[in-house]
């Protein structure tokens, strides 16, 4: 299986020039003061203050390209990557029996699902297969899968 790369338009051909005399950040619409802050940009003292704002600058310009949220990721464009197709022989489809998911956490399992499934993390299927997988508490109260001993 080879994953075709094509270009076309050229990438660099729409960016903005960097300014030579940046503006103090301003919040957009992903890149909030709260996530700038965050980030501290120049924690230990490294960059001069024309620099941060430069940095501060390209992050506001460019905010669309980074996600805080699973429903923020975004997806490489079929005009330039080949969905990936995975080649099958055919055979008989297997089941296997998933570990109960406990009552009490039916809700907040099929609410997670559903987030995944409206990110893009997970897809429909189709195929006869059923997959064991279970679910798994974390720390911060997270619920992932755990399927193959990965967790998801």
């Amino acid at each position: 299986m080879k994953i075709r790369r094509r270009f076309p338009s050229d990438p660099l051909a729409d960016l903005i020039p960097l300014p030579t005399h940046p503006p103090p950040f301003s919040p957009g619409f992903r890149l909030t003061q709260d996530r700038f802050d965050n980030m501290e940009i120049n924690k230990f003292g490294f960059l001069w203050p024309e620099e941060e704002r430069l940095v501060a600058w390209i992050l506001h310009v460019h905010e669309m390209a980074f996600s805080w949220e699973e429903v923020e990721i975004g997806r490489f464009r079929n005009d330039y990557f080949d969905p990936v197709v995975f080649p099958i022989i055919e055979h008989t489809p297997w089941q296997e029996k998933n570990i109960p998911i406990p009552p009490a956490l039916i809700d907040t399992v099929i609410q997670t699902i559903r987030e995944k499934i409206k990110a893009g993390a997970y897809e429909p299927a189709q195929s006869a297969y059923r997959s064991s997988w279970f679910v798994v508490l974390k720390k911060n109260e997270f619920f992932g899968s755990a399927n193959n001993g990965a967790l998801d």
